[in-house]
């Protein structure tokens, strides 16, 4: 299974850039938006759901 490190480093940025696209959290620009995305979409990443993270 992919995490945010693999993905950070397929997309060229940082881990919390990566949280940041995929929670949501803060403007990143399109471009790095469209970067990680591909390259969680080569990976097979999926960000686990609300009920999953309700969990921890």
């Amino acid at each position: 299974m992919a995490t945010m490190k693999d993905i950070a480093k397929l997309a060229g940025v940082s881990t919390s850039t990566v949280s940041h696209v995929i929670n949501k959290t803060r403007f990143v620009s399109e471009e790095i938006s469209e970067r990680v995305n591909n390259a969680a979409k080569e990976l097979n990443y999926y960000a686990p759901s609300a009920l999953a993270r309700s969990l921890k």
